[in-house]
């Protein structure tokens, strides 16, 4: 998912200038410069996106759970997929969300950049990019799970094996174990 997210993230990530974040450390937003965050995420379908990634989030889960629960019933399945849905669905969750969306940005964007970029999401090009989002979003997803899944996954484990045998590092066999770790010779 990690990956799947980054490449989520880079999408979204339309190439503007941008200034570097001083630290992680929350930055004090003014009011102005808040509401026009607020009104950058609004416009830009941001919450949808979200949605998208939230739904891509619980069919992992449902995937790891199917993996090491086999014997799981459906419902249990249907369970994680509707209270994902619901918790999306839900204004206040979703508010308080963009509220801590809004320290990330301006961490990021000046409010003049952020007057900019509200700018150009207003052009023809800008709405594009709004309307077209979800659904790069959407594809990019299905086509990172599906390389995660024949490409990298049978590629990173073979790695990581072959680096725990050079290490001298045992798995016990059990899932979910920390490994045994025995001195290399």
């Amino acid at each position: 998912m990690n990956r799947i997210s980054c490449l989520a993230a880079l999408l979204l990530a339309i190439p503007f200038a941008t200034r570097a974040a001083d630290s992680g450390a929350p930055v004090p937003v003014p009011a102005q410069t808040r509401a026009d965050i607020i009104q950058l995420i609004n416009m830009t379908g941001g919450m949808r996106v979200g949605q998208l990634l939230g739904n891509a989030y619980a069919n992992q889960i449902i995937n790891n759970l199917k993996a090491s629960h086999p014997d799981l019933p459906p419902k249990a399945f249907d369970i994680v997929a509707q209270e994902t849905k619901d918790m999306l669905a839900d204004r206040q969750s979703m508010e308080q969300l963009t509220q801590q969306l809004v320290p990330v940005f301006a961490r990021y964007y000046s409010d003049d950049e952020v007057r900019h970029i509200i700018a150009f999401y207003k052009t023809p090009l800008g709405q594009k990019i709004i309307k077209m989002t979800p659904q790069i979003t959407h594809d990019s997803l299905q086509v990172g799970e599906q390389w995660g899944r024949t490409v990298m996954g049978p590629e990173l484990v073979q790695r990581i094996q072959a680096r725990f045998k050079q290490e001298g590092i045992q798995l016990d066999g059990a899932a979910g174990k920390t490994p045994a770790t025995t001195p290399p010779h």
